[in-house]
């Protein structure tokens, strides 16, 4: 019987993990420091948060206050002084909608410049660009670098560009 090998120790099944909100006494210590360790982080952001909501409950309640009580203040004057209030507010609502008009308008005028400059010289017929380049429109030929590209490499300038809808 001594050359029989020791018996072999049975392994104790490990107890299940606790499910939150369980006690953990049942977890080795080490496990049960790092677990109340993570709970009182979140416990201390838990208190951030609430201390911090109560602040700004108590600002928002001191501002709506004061704001009511310059209302319930300043009523009588804005009332004994509104003959000059609302003639001024009419005068600069409507300046403000005559400046709005007038920049609207000479927006219009310098597009409308614009398109009359480039309708009369010829250029709304050329191509975008095409004032960097020597372009004949009616010839459909490109001179200066792009000709050069174009005899070099043998390719073609493109020249008309098909509408979106034929015959519009």
């Amino acid at each position: 019987m001594a050359d029989r090998p020791p018996a072999a120790r049975a392994a104790l099944p490990r107890p299940p993990r606790p499910l939150r909100g369980q006690p953990h006494t049942d977890l080795p210590l080490r496990r049960r420091i790092q677990h109340h360790a993570y709970d009182s982080a979140r416990l201390v952001g838990f208190l951030a948060l609430a201390v911090t909501l109560a602040a700004l409950l108590v600002l928002a309640g001191v501002t709506l206050t004061v704001a009511f009580v310059a209302l319930v203040v300043l009523s009588p004057l804005l009332l004994l002084t509104s003959p000059l209030w609302v003639p001024m507010a009419a005068a600069v609502f409507v300046s403000g909608a005559a400046s709005i008009i007038g920049w609207c308008l000479a927006v219009g005028a310098v597009a409308a410049g614009t398109w009359a400059y480039r309708y009369f010289t010829g250029r709304h017929r050329r191509p975008v660009g095409a004032h960097r380049v020597d372009y004949d429109v009616d010839a459909g030929t490109a001179s200066g670098w792009m000709g050069y590209y174009a005899r070099e490499y043998g390719a073609r300038p493109r020249v008309h560009v098909k509408d979106a809808a034929p015959g519009a």
